[in-house]
C-alpha cells in the first residue's frame, strides 16, 4: 500500500489534504481526502502523518507493507510498531506490516488549539462538561474547539440541522466548531470493521489538522473497570500523537449510566441536544435501537429522562428486551448498562438489559469487516 502525492488545495468551502494511495487489489490509485470547511490553510500540513495513521489497519488486513511517501513524525512511525503489537494481540486476522515513510523537514507546530471530538453523545458532553468544571484550575487547557466529523459524508437538511446544533453548543460552551469530512470511512470498509478501526480514524484527523491543534481529546466509550478490545481505547489512543500533537483519552473514569448521573442530568444544554442514535438519519435519535435505549436507561436512573427532549420520554422494556445487537460490542456495553441499573435499585431494567444482551449468539471478536 503506498501513500504518494500529498497536497493541500482549496475547495468552495475550505482546505482539503490529499493523498494518492495505491493498494495491490487496485487497478489504478484513488484519492483519500480530509476537507475541513473554513479555517486556514496552515490548519493541514502537507505531511503524511494522518495517511500512516489511517492507512495502518488496512495494510495489516491486506498484508501489505505500508509506504508514505511524505514527512511523518518519527514519534508517530515508532508507535506504529506498538500499535501493531496491540492490534495483532486483539485480532488474529491483522498482521504486522513493513511501515516506511519520509523524513520530516522540521517539526510540525500548531496553533496549539485544545479539540475534543464531539458528535453531541454521551460520552463527548462528558469530556466537555467536565472540562468545563476545571477551567478554574491551574494550569489546565481548556478546551477551545469541538470538531465534528463527517465520516459518513452525510449531505442533506438533516445533516444541516445536526450540524446548526453542534455549533450551538459550541457557542454556549466557548468553543469554536470545526467541522471536518474525510472518505477514510468508506475507502477503507472492505478492510476494516469500524468498531475495530474508529479510533484511528479520529487519530488520523486530528493528525491532519496539526497545523491547528497541540492536544485533542477522543472521549471514552468504556470505563477502565471494563476494557474490551475496541478501536478507541485508552491503550491505543496516545500512540497516534506526534512531536507536536497530544492525542488524549479521556472520561473513563465512568460508565455511561455515571456519565449521565453526575455530568449530563445537572445540564440542560446536554439534555436539549443530546444525540445518540447510529441507526436513523443524522441528528435523529430513533429511540429504539440499542444504543438510543441504553442511553435511556441511564437517563432513566438519573431521575431526567422526561427531561430529555430528543428521546422517548418512557422506557418499553418489551422493546429492550427484543433490541438487536448485531456485536459483541454492543452486547458487552448493554451488560454495563444493566450492572448499572442494578447497582441503581432497578432490578427489572437489570433484567431487561441483560435478557436482551444474551438473546443472540456470540460474534467472535476477530471478525472482519468484510
Amino acid at each position: 500500500m503506498i501513500v504518494e502525492d500529498v497536497r493541500r488545495e482549496p475547495t468552495a468551502r475550505g482546505w482539503r489534504l490529499s493523498a494518492a494511495v495505491r493498494t495491490g487489489a487496485a487497478r489504478a490509485p484513488e484519492r483519500l481526502h480530509f476537507t475541513v470547511r473554513g479555517g486556514d490553510a496552515e490548519w493541514l500540513p502537507e505531511r503524511g502523518d494522518a495517511f500512516l495513521a489511517g492507512l495502518l489497519m488496512p495494510a495489516m488486513s491486506a498484508g501489505e507493507d505500508l509506504v508514505v511517501d511524505a514527512p511523518v513524525s518519527h514519534r508517530l512511525l515508532r508507535s506504529a510498531r506498538t500499535v501493531m503489537e496491540i492490534y495483532t494481540a486483539w485480532w488474529e486476522h491483522l498482521h504486522k506490516v513493513r511501515v516506511t515513510a519520509g523524513e520530516p523537514d522540521e517539526a510540525q507546530s500548531g496553533r496549539g488549539a485544545v479539540g475534543l471530538f464531539f458528535t453531541l453523545g454521551v460520552d463527548c458532553f462528558y469530556s466537555l462538561l467536565g472540562d468545563g468544571g476545571r477551567r478554574s484550575e491551574p494550569h489546565h487547557r481548556p478546551i477551545t474547539d469541538l470538531l465534528f466529523v463527517n465520516f459518513e459524508q452525510h449531505t442533506g437538511p438533516d445533516h444541516a440541522r445536526l450540524l446548526d446544533r453542534v455549533r450551538l453548543v459550541a457557542d454556549r460552551s466557548d468553543c469554536r466548531a470545526v467541522v471536518a469530512e474525510t472518505n477514510l470511512r468508506a475507502f477503507t470498509a472492505p478492510l476494516v470493521r469500524w468498531e475495530d478501526f474508529h479510533g484511528a480514524a479520529l487519530g488520523s484527523t486530528a493528525l491532519a489538522l496539526q497545523g491547528l491543534l497541540g492536544r485533542c481529546l477522543i472521549a471514552a466509550s468504556f470505563e477502565y473497570r471494563h476494557l474490551p478490545p475496541f478501536g478507541s481505547h485508552p491503550v491505543l489512543d496516545h500512540l497516534w500523537s506526534s512531536e507536536s500533537l497530544e492525542i488524549v483519552h479521556d472520561g473513563a473514569d465512568a460508565t455511561r449510566a455515571e456519565k449521565v448521573a453526575r455530568r449530563l442530568a445537572r445540564s440542560d444544554l446536554a439534555l436539549q441536544n443530546l444525540t445518540v442514535c447510529w441507526r436513523s438519519r443524522p441528528g435523529h435519535n430513533c429511540g429504539a435501537c440499542e444504543k438510543c435505549l441504553r442511553t435511556m436507561i441511564a437517563l432513566e436512573l438519573a431521575g431526567v429522562l422526561r427531561r430529555c427532549a430528543t428521546l422517548p420520554d418512557e422506557l418499553d422494556l418489551d422493546r429492550l428486551r427484543n433490541v438487536p445487537m448485531s456485536s459483541a460490542d454492543n452486547r458487552d456495553a448493554m451488560r454495563e448498562t444493566g450492572r448499572d441499573a442494578g447497582a441503581c435499585g432497578r432490578p427489572d431494567l437489570a433484567a431487561a438489559a441483560e435478557l436482551a444482551a444474551n438473546r443472540y449468539g456470540p460474534v467472535p471478536r476477530t471478525e472482519a469487516g468484510r
